[in-house]
């Protein structure tokens, strides 16, 4: 891997344990103490995913409010290959990650503002990320991006990227794109967004 990722530390940072399958509980006390949602983060060369239960408003809020992450119970998919294995424990710094990809429920109502959305697209080396951007009326919204957290979330959006060779496309409703690892970042017409028009640029790295 490109930027090795790091074992367990001294100070342990914020923890999500990913659970083994997706399954419903039928014991009649049971409460669950947060959605289970499908949890991706993509990095240069590898792709972490599990089911998780998130025990925040919004995933945003999460990444911008630490450096790094840990996984427990993580699968992770090799890009260069496209062979997975399971890793029992893992730590992530934030900037290692490209975006992040979280199923489930959107945030409480109390962030929510009135805004206007703008098709966007990403190129991070590999990786093509398109969706909106959705900023307050009258506001340059690549002006926006740039002066936000790095963790920026798209709705309606879609990501591309190699795993053993072959192009994978997938549409993820909302993504979080990481701005700080942008080869770059420009507006681009709806259609474009909906078609898949953009190419990749080659990486210079």
């Amino acid at each position: 891997m490109s930027a090795p990722m790091e074992r367990r530390v001294a100070i342990d940072p914020p923890c999500l344990v990913f659970e083994r399958v997706q399954e419903d509980v039928f014991e009649p006390e049971f409460v669950a103490d947060g959605p289970l949602i499908r949890f991706e983060a993509y990095a240069d060369d590898h792709r972490l995913f599990g089911w998780v239960r998130l025990r925040a408003d919004r995933l945003t809020d999460l990444l911008n409010g630490l450096d790094r992450l840990r996984l427990v119970n993580a699968e992770v998919e090799s890009l260069l290959d496209g062979k997975t294995r399971t890793v029992d424990d893992i730590v992530v710094q934030r900037r290692q990650l490209i975006a992040v990809h979280a199923a489930g429920p959107r945030g409480s109502e109390v962030h929510r503002q009135r805004t206007r959305p703008h098709a966007v697209a990403m190129q991070a080396r590999n990786y093509l990320i398109g969706g909106y951007v959705h900023v307050a009326s009258g506001m340059d919204p690549l002006a926006s991006v740039r002066n936000r957290p790095p963790m920026v979330p798209l709705t309606d959006a879609w990501i591309e990227y190699w795993s053993g060779g072959q192009r994978r496309r997938q549409w993820v409703g909302t993504i979080v794109m990481n701005r700080e690892q942008a080869d770059w970042i420009r507006l681009v017409s709806a259609d474009d967004l909906a078609y898949g028009r953009m190419r990749p640029t080659p990486s210079s790295t």
